[in-house]
């Protein structure tokens, strides 16, 4: 992405935090990127991981970690992964009280993503994501919303991406969150309900691909963003000219102080279908900088940078020490267990590896050994 005097470059920035101490949960820390402020009095007392998508105008991106006064900063992992221009759209709808309105410049904000959603789907990991991101299912997001309002669709078919489109791209949902849909039936409303930070504006993307009509034409539903209308009587077949053709719309709306986000799909009158009115493929929110200096606001915090380091700088080394000997011990771990596959590979037997979720949405793994023939 270029201006007239810089280029730049989208890129997802995940930071990994693992407080296996007590004192790294009680350490609290501010985390700057070349003079945005991404984390203010930040804590982690859990295992959690940030992201957020940003530009960069150079070949380096800096950050610095500042502790608050008397304590510590620690990051256990970072990664910085390269993205596609079309990650991110310039154009949106900005969705309020009285009407839905265009709204351009989105391209130059820099997101924190909250929530990736996989409607009606199973939890997709990193491993069947181009990007390395996670989706996991909106069983337990689903608000007033009985079973009598919605089907469950499942789609074994392929996925076809518009010819040498940038808009639509593998890179920007993968196939699986495609794969499965949760339809509305006709008069009925299926809403989904998610927490988030109040006093904040948000981006939310909205994915669909109709994978249960047999013919085009079918499918007439409305569209609400916190309570408002945002379209009505969408018509998806018109957007792709297509079946099974991904699509997705942008939508900003702002959170006041009510801290809940509400999105649902309403069937329509207009619809062809006696059972589908409308669908939902996936859903992503994320979190939009409220100025050019932070994500929460203007702080004084990266003018008082120097002072921070200054004073806790020890500290700092010290766990930050132990964040990258974390890290490092479970790259040595990744690293034998590549050892050990490719010793079963030479002696005719393949590791295989399957994702199941658990009851409480956790992610199970199932290893296996399994005879299998290689030709070398």
């Amino acid at each position: 992405m270029c201006t007239t005097f810089f280029c730049f470059y989208v890129y997802i920035l995940r930071l990994h935090f693992y407080p296996f101490d007590p004192a790294l949960a009680a350490s609290r820390f501010h985390v700057d990127a070349r003079g945005l402020l991404l984390l203010h009095n930040f804590t982690a007392s859990s295992p959690v991981v940030m992201e957020f998508i940003l530009l960069v105008d150079s070949d380096v991106l800096v950050l610095t970690f500042v502790p608050e006064a008397g304590s510590t900063a620690f990051v256990n992992a970072i990664e910085l992964v390269s993205a596609p221009e079309e990650l991110v759209g310039d154009i949106g709808t900005l969705v309020t009280s009285g009407d839905a309105a265009q709204i351009d410049g989105l391209s130059s904000q820099v997101f924190e993503t909250l929530y990736r959603i996989n409607v009606a789907g199973r939890k997709v990991t990193p491993f069947n994501d181009t990007l390395w991101r996670t989706w996991v299912n909106d069983g337990a997001f689903l608000v007033d919303t009985g079973a009598h309002d919605y089907m469950v669709w499942s789609f074994s078919g392929r996925i076809a991406y518009p010819k040498d489109s940038k808009l639509m791209t593998r890179e920007v949902a993968p196939d699986n969150v495609y794969n499965s849909a949760r339809s509305v039936k006709p008069g009925r409303n299926v809403t989904w309900g998610f927490a988030v930070p109040a006093g904040s504006r948000y981006l939310v993307r909205m994915h669909f691909c109709d994978t249960v009509s047999k013919v085009l034409y079918e499918l007439y539903f409305n569209i609400y963003v916190n309570g408002y209308l945002a379209v009505k009587d969408f018509d998806l077949s018109s957007a792709t000219g297509f079946l099974a053709y991904p699509y997705y719309i942008d939508f900003v709306v702002d959170v006041k102080d009510e801290g809940m986000l509400k999105l649902a799909i309403g069937g329509s009158k207009n619809s062809r279908s006696d059972e589908v009115s409308g669908i939902l493929n996936a859903l992503e929110i994320m979190r939009m900088n409220k100025t050019s200096g932070g994500m929460d606001g203007d702080f004084p915090v990266v003018l008082d940078m120097e002072y921070g380091i200054s004073k806790g700088f020890g500290e700092f080394a010290r766990s930050l020490l132990c964040g990258f000997i974390f890290a490092g011990l479970f790259v040595a771990l990744v690293m034998l267990v590549l050892r050990l596959r490719a010793e079963l590979r030479n002696n005719g037997t393949a590791w295989s590896w399957q994702s199941m979720d658990s009851g409480e949405g956790k992610l199970a793994r199932a290893y296996q050994l399994v005879p299998s023939k290689t030709d070398y």
